[in-house]
């Protein structure tokens, strides 16, 4: 009997992990209810804030796998109803009617109408909202939702485009000691009931930027809290205790 000489299937790149819990569950659909009721503003700000929850519901369970930031995305998504998935695919290019409204802003930015691009965005975006609701119907040219992040990025360019220079490059050394400051109240207040999530303290932090005059988005704020969680977590996590070995072993 002669043996198959086709080349062995190479191994999958994307290897599954194992199965979601119901502990784990639970919390994904806690935040899907955040995005769909308009409390978080997309899917991705949910992973952001529900990662720490998730890694608090893995030491509880003695699991050995993290769960990634991909990962907990393409679940997350699954968890959404599929008749409100397509509102958070990618939304496509702005439209000329859409950017006149931003450009518009951005030179009330540059004319020193508004002190920063966020206020200008906070501003715009119930515009843009007006102009989805006149154009809605079976266009194909339609705009979609907008978000204040999104309308922020678009009006800080078209600023910047116009000459306004941007209070900052890279997180500066002020910001860097605000975020430090703020991950260990987090970690402070970890065992409060209610517990804080990274979204409350993010929104508090981001005014706390915004009195020492820096201008940052509440995305941002929330992505420099979970990174700063995730790089001190060890430092917070208490030692297994040793002193009478390990059992099988």
């Amino acid at each position: 009997m002669k043996r198959s000489t086709s080349p062995p299937e190479p191994p999958s790149v994307h290897k599954p992990g194992p199965p979601w819990t119901k502990e784990e569950l639970r919390v994904l659909d806690r935040y899907v209810r955040l995005v769909l009721d308009g409390k978080l503003p997309s899917p991705r700000q949910a992973v952001s804030s529900c990662l720490p929850e998730l890694e608090r519901v893995r030491e509880k369970l003695h699991s050995g796998h993290v769960r990634t930031w991909e990962a907990t995305y393409r679940a997350l998504l699954q968890r959404i109803p599929p008749r409100f998935r397509q509102r958070y695919r990618r939304p496509p290019s702005w439209t000329p009617a859409e950017m006149r409204i931003v450009n518009r802003y951005a030179q009330a930015v540059a004319d020193g109408k508004y002190a920063c691009a966020s206020d200008a965005a906070e501003a715009c975006v119930p515009l843009l909202a007006e102009l989805r609701r006149r154009l809605e119907g079976p266009r194909p040219c339609a705009p979609v939702r907008r978000s204040q992040t999104s309308t922020y990025g678009r009006i800080r360019i078209r600023a910047c485009e116009l000459g306004v220079r941007p209070a900052w490059t890279h997180s500066s050394p002020v910001e860097k000691k605000v975020v430090l400051e703020w991950t260990e109240r987090y970690w402070r207040t970890r065992d409060v009931k209610p517990p804080w999530y990274i979204m409350d303290l993010a929104d508090l932090m981001r005014t706390e930027l915004q009195n020492k005059g820096f201008d940052r988005t509440q995305g941002f704020c929330e992505r420099a809290l979970a990174r700063r969680i995730r790089l001190t977590r060890r430092d917070h996590t208490p030692e297994p205790d040793t002193r009478f070995g390990s059992f099988g072993t």
